[in-house]
């Protein structure tokens, strides 16, 4: 026999007709603390099917294309092949289920649903439903054409999407059951042979249109899981000489190594007084010969001797030629443990865990240094955010770049892999480039020290990160 729960409370339902904003607020009930929500009230206010299955005590949900299950007393649901955990149980009231709101929307909004909790108050929240499902677009041009890719939050059937090209010029792209965030679509940046764009919202349609500047003699479409392509062939002859106006933007030619600390600034003192400045200039030096070397590419030092250089003024470096990668090399320390070891690499954001935090405090020590060290005495977190903000452009190619220094390591040296991590570091903030921090390891540990001061060791160091240059290369160079 169900568990009666005397909980008393009243529904109201505020439903707007905007397809991509439909505000949506429902009543919750409070158990044992935690706010619920009556799966029925939200079948309801979505306009959903539903089905409850007596002989197996299961309700069926059907959003969109997923089929959600939910049972009375588990803190477990199903979405199509998939269970997830709600992390309190589902409760009875009144022949009707409820879930517990925050774990139920976090999970929909996982599983891109267009549904988002947007206010969460006492005894009520604020949802937003339909949510834009169509984002933006760039352009990616081909030696055989170019393709528009359209970036979504769900992947979408061919037999949903339409397209036609009027004697105007304009390519019409029309999607079914979406919804398109004609801001950012319009926001986009135009490049050949995108002359102008336009975005509407017909009923449950999204259209796209797209005013063209070259005769188009065939468009495909084809779908991902996060993207719609539309493949356009354009004249070969013409699109190969647009290619060679643009690839000198594509290459990756220049990359900055900044080799930490220098001059009246020796950063940490290790085992045998082994000195961090002197560490990582020579890393640095021997990296800019393999990239310059191997790659042919400029490579720009921010010292190339035992001088100090202000933390500003490394990333300024960078900025002013025009740098595709930026790189600053350190040896770590711990003090109150020489048993740690191992080499790990930064990005800037606001440091997530105490060793982290303790890396980044050490590195900006630097600034005590600094004739002019009063520019960085406002600089708060919310600034640090602020600065790791600008570079949300280079934030991808950052990523990548870490992930692969600490992957090439990994394969080069005997040491412990600490993995990519976020922090705050002056020396890293400004660069308008993709950049990391790479910690090659700690020099207050006896046998990391030794193997620090050995050339062999460091040409290893320098090598792995050497290779990551030529994965980034790879990955982000269109040819």
């Amino acid at each position: 026999m169900y568990k009666i729960f005397l909980i008393t409370i009243s529904l109201c339902i505020t439903v707007c007709n905007d397809f991509s904003k439909s505000d949506i607020t429902l009543k919750t009930i409070t158990y044992n603390k935690i706010q619920y929500l009556s799966l029925d009230d939200f079948v309801q206010a979505h306009q959903l099917r539903s089905t409850y299955y007596n002989s197996k005590e299961k309700l069926e949900i059907v959003f969109e294309d997923k089929k959600m299950y939910f049972s009375p007393f588990s803190s477990y649901c199903k979405i199509d092949d998939k269970t997830y955990h709600l992390t309190y149980d589902v409760i009875l009231k009144n022949n009707s289920l409820f879930v517990p709101v925050l774990s139920f929307y976090n999970i929909l909004e996982s599983i891109n649903l267009p549904v988002q909790l947007v206010d969460y108050k006492k005894n009520k929240i604020n949802v937003l439903t339909n949510i834009y499902n169509i984002k933006d677009y760039f352009i990616d041009i081909k030696a055989n054409g170019v393709a528009l890719i359209v970036n979504t939050t769900k992947q979408f059937s061919k037999n949903q999407i339409s397209s036609s090209v009027s004697s105007s010029g304009w390519l019409n792209i029309t999607i079914l059951n979406s919804a398109v965030d004609s801001t950012s679509i319009l926001q986009s940046k135009l490049a050949y042979p995108v002359s102008k764009v336009q975005a509407l919202q017909i009923g449950k349609s999204s259209q796209i249109s797209f005013l063209l500047n070259k005769k188009v003699d065939d468009v495909a479409i084809i779908t991902n899981p996060r993207s719609i392509e539309i493949l356009l062939s354009i004249d070969q002859a013409d699109n190969i000489k647009k290619i060679q106006e643009l690839r000198q933007k594509w290459q990756i030619d220049t990359v900055v190594i900044d080799p930490g600390h220098g001059g009246k600034d020796p950063g940490a003192i290790g085992f045998n007084n082994i000195k961090e400045k002197n560490i990582t200039l020579s890393i640095a030096k021997e990296l800019g010969k393999m990239v310059e070397r191997n790659l042919g590419m400029k490579v720009v030092y921010t010292r190339q001797e035992d001088v100090f250089i202000p933390l500003w003024r490394r990333t300024q470096i960078a900025n002013n030629v025009d740098a595709d990668i930026f790189i600053s090399i350190h040896a770590n320390a711990a003090i109150a443990n020489s048993k740690v070891k191992g080499f790990e690499t930064f990005l800037l954001r606001i440091g997530k865990t105490e060793d982290a935090i303790e890396v980044a405090k050490r590195e900006n020590e630097a600034i005590k240094l600094e004739e002019e060290s009063y520019q960085y005495t406002d600089f708060t977190d919310a600034k640090k955010i602020v600065a790791s903000m600008t570079q949300n452009s280079a934030m991808k190619g950052s990523e990548y770049l870490a992930d692969r220094i600490q992957i090439n390591l990994d394969k080069r040296l005997n040491s412990n892999n600490r993995g990519v991590k976020q922090a705050g570091f002056h020396v890293l903030v400004g660069a308008s480039m993709p950049n990391v921090l790479v910690e090659v390891g700690f020099i207050t540990n006896k046998e990391e020290a030794k193997n620090l001061s050995k050339n062999h060791y460091k040409r290893e160091i320098a090598k792995g990160i050497f290779e990551s240059v030529i994965d980034f290369k790879n990955k982000y160079e269109r040819k």
